[in-house]
């Protein structure tokens, strides 16, 4: 069934043709939604409130082998042409809980701004106890910005602390911006311990992320463009992260344009991550392989003019062992402006087995000299990385900025890079 939402309706109206809609948020809330049902608002006009799915009030899905190619979703759009607004003012612009198969398309969301509002703009909770996937979720052609939080969000919290989590997950051509803790979040139970990840199968594609500046005070890391955790199997490419990530004050960690941690079989490709900052004195950087990723691959990325460094990859203390990761093909140019970084940065406290089994190939790297920091290539002096192979790479400096730092590291292993000094344009050379 199609359902039509337009201020110029009625919450007694049937809503079932364009001539007799509803006419307000709450009125969609209250509504029994089925499987395969679409609600439509009217394009080009702004609705006031908090839209929220249910499953107390609506079918949930659960994924399974089975039944992943039968589900019917309920479907949030607009229509006519053009996109309608959701104003949440200082709540959620859309919640989902406890559902599978819902798919939201060409709408934008807005909050009260990130220094007002208290919320995210679009969420997807999974409290389920039991192992419970949620899947056939997609996001397409959203615009989400002016929430405390997270622009999109999902967030895996049952109680038994099992896998319970979110699956066969799209989000495309989303823009999520002005935001203050991260554009595109993931998070679900952190159980380095035991096998098993709360999340599967994400795909991120064609999205910009941009100035999500931080919530300062947080007393964690905030300002991050695209973040995944708890992730087995995730593709993220041809998006855009810049100006985010200025406000982070916590010195503990910092945020990132585009990164994972605590994640497994991740490609992170394509994409563009640049002028993206930090309030601390760390991170600040483009991407970043964090804490317990393994069997990952990040190719044919551009990072630039970062505070922090163009490719990070950090192994804290607690987390799963970090292993088997390739970074290839790949460019960064002016990054590690803030602090010391390298435009490929290893640091790891060496628990955990440190970082491990990782190889570095055609990889172009150029830095110069930096009122703010002190630059250098590549950065590797970390005492906890073991079998990392750098070749066939290509290394350039301006020559005031470092080159490589620990290069003589024994654990660190440099074939056939063609290393410059004194480069002035990197694109005549290598």
């Amino acid at each position: 069934m199609d359902y039509y939402v337009s201020l110029l309706g009625d919450d007694s109206n049937v809503g079932t043709s364009k001539a007799s809609p509803w006419q307000s948020i709450e009125r969609v809330n209250a509504a029994q939604l089925l499987p395969g049902d679409t609600v439509l608002f009217q394009a080009n006009q702004t609705f006031l409130g908090n839209l929220c799915l249910q499953s107390s009030r609506h079918t949930p899905c659960a994924v399974t082998e089975s039944n992943k190619h039968t589900l019917c979703a309920v479907t949030i759009s607009s229509y006519g042409s053009g996109r309608a607004t959701m104003d949440a003012g200082n709540g959620t612009g859309f919640v989902v809980k406890n559902m599978g198969s819902v798919h939201l398309r060409e709408l934008n969301f807005v909050g009260a701004g990130a220094s007002e509002n208290t919320h995210s703009g679009i969420v997807f909770i999974n409290t389920l106890s039991g192992g419970i996937k949620l899947g056939d979720i997609r996001i397409h052609r959203v615009d989400v910005s002016g929430f405390k939080h997270s622009g999109i969000c999902f967030r895996a919290e049952p109680p038994d602390r099992s896998w319970s989590g979110f699956c066969d997950v799209k989000i495309t051509y989303a823009v999520s911006h002005d935001n203050g803790d991260a554009g595109i979040s993931c998070i679900g139970v952190w159980n380095p311990e035991r096998d098993g990840y709360a999340h599967a199968d994400f795909y991120v594609g064609n999205c910009s992320v941009y100035r999500n500046a931080g919530i300062p005070g947080k007393g964690g890391h905030s300002g991050n463009g695209i973040v995944l955790a708890q992730m087995d199997g995730a593709l993220i490419e041809r998006c855009r992260a810049y100006e985010n990530g200025s406000l982070n004050d916590y010195d503990g960690g910092g945020p990132v344009g585009i990164w994972v941690w605590d994640a497994n079989r991740v490609v992170i490709q394509f994409n563009e991550s640049h002028h993206n900052r930090t309030g601390s004195s760390k991170d600040g950087g483009g991407f970043d392989l964090d804490g317990g990723v393994r069997n990952s691959t990040v190719q044919h990325n551009y990072s630039h003019d970062n505070d922090g460094p163009g490719y990070l990859l950090a192994q804290f203390s607690g987390a799963r062992a970090f292993y088997r990761n390739t970074l290839r093909h790949n460019v960064s140019v002016n990054d590690g402006r803030k602090n010391r970084y390298g435009g490929i940065h290893l640091w790891s406290t060496g628990a955990s087995g440190g970082i491990t089994d990782t190889t570095f190939y055609a990889n172009t790297i150029f830095t110069t000299q930096s009122a703010d920091g002190n630059p250098a290539a590549v950065d590797c002096d970390s005492e906890g990385i073991r079998n990392i192979r750098f070749y066939n790479n290509c290394f350039q400096t301006d020559g005031m900025a470092a080159l490589v730092r620990g290069k003589t590291n024994p654990n660190a292993f440099f074939e056939n890079n063609t290393l410059d000094i004194g480069v002035r344009n990197p694109s005549h050379r290598c």
